[in-house]
């Protein structure tokens, strides 16, 4: 079993390495529509993503800040402006264990480093009712159900404050 040590987790820029590894990973179960294709690190190497890494270098999962961390929807004018879009991924085994919600407030204390930031966004896959749980723990709420315009399945869109 793997102890992770949030205060030991690390976050930096996007290596080829770490992407490969991530487009590796493969969830069980319903949580697999998060499965990548083969070797598929596109996206990752955009400069939008960001790895998170353990002490050791072991990289435990990632980020993404800005417009890449939205889905398409089939509604329009869903994603409100002065909102700083977020999406992450946690490395499989990881999942389900009890770090997401220090995980999650990681990604968001990275990203508050950067001035004027405080107003964050989420996109979560409706049937994934795991990390939604997480996503309210961390203080965020479902202010929008929407379609995603490639899989068709519905998504919420949570905010880490109220809609105005």
């Amino acid at each position: 079993m793997y102890i992770m040590n949030i205060r030991e987790l690390n976050i930096a820029g996007m290596t080829g390495a770490y992407a490969g590894e991530i487009a590796q990973w493969r969830y069980d179960g319903i949580y697999a529509f998060y499965n990548r294709k083969d070797s598929q690190t596109e996206g990752l190497m955009d400069g939008t993503h960001y790895a998170c890494t353990d002490a050791h270098g072991k990289l435990i999962g990632y980020f993404c800040f800005g417009d890449e961390a939205r889905i398409p929807t089939i509604e329009e004018n869903v994603y409100e402006a002065d909102y700083l879009d977020v999406g992450l991924g946690l490395r499989p085994e990881l999942c389900g264990k009890g770090f997401g919600t220090a995980f999650v407030n990681l990604g968001l204390a990275y990203a508050q480093t950067h001035p004027g930031i405080d107003k964050f966004r989420l996109s979560v896959a409706a049937f994934n009712e795991r990390a939604v749980r997480v996503y309210q723990k961390a203080g965020f709420a479902i202010v929008h159900e929407v379609t995603n315009a490639y899989f068709k399945n519905k998504f919420y869109i949570m905010t880490n404050t109220p809609p105005y």
